[in-house]
């Protein structure tokens, strides 16, 4: 899936894109698995790669002191949806045509200084063909460890 790059600015900066958010609590995510839990969140992203549209899916986790955010969106650079204001200063040519990755972003004020942490995931083309679901599920597992270990920490500092 390719997508032209001022296309897809205007798509996103115009909300043209399909955007989909599944709600959890921290300890539904806990009992049913991290790989269930995004399950509903990846068919929603694979749905709208068939229809070849844009999308931003989302896990939103309740639970701890703040929302979790797991976000999966289609991208041409590694900035979320709401940094779309950045992506043309990327871009040489705003008329080429360029690949559509999937990226993973988690969002929350407990994960890292910033509270946001944006990766990489696959090709579009790739994601549709069961490609990179993995590394999904290894990286938010990640990134609930570390929020969760920062939220001990800030407790037995206060």
């Amino acid at each position: 899936m390719k997508v032209k790059v001022s296309d897809f600015i205007d798509e996103i900066t115009e909300e043209k894109f399909n955007r989909d958010s599944i709600l959890a609590t921290l300890d539904q995510v806990e009992e049913f698995g991290i790989a269930d839990s995004l399950a509903p969140v990846m068919e929603k992203m694979v749905d709208a790669l068939q229809q070849e549209k844009l999308e931003q899916a989302e896990l939103a986790i309740e639970g701890s002191d703040d929302p979790i955010y797991v976000r999966l969106e289609t991208g041409i650079i590694n900035l979320p949806f709401e940094n779309i204001n950045r992506v043309a200063n990327f871009f040489d040519d705003l008329t080429a045509e360029v690949p559509v990755n999937i990226y993973l972003v988690v969002v929350s004020p407990d994960l890292n200084a910033s509270g946001l942490h944006i990766m990489q995931i696959c090709p579009a083309t790739d994601f549709v063909n069961g490609e990179g679901q993995d590394a999904v599920v290894v990286a938010v597992a990640e990134s609930l460890k570390q929020i969760k270990e920062n939220i001990a920490q800030k407790v037995t500092t206060k």
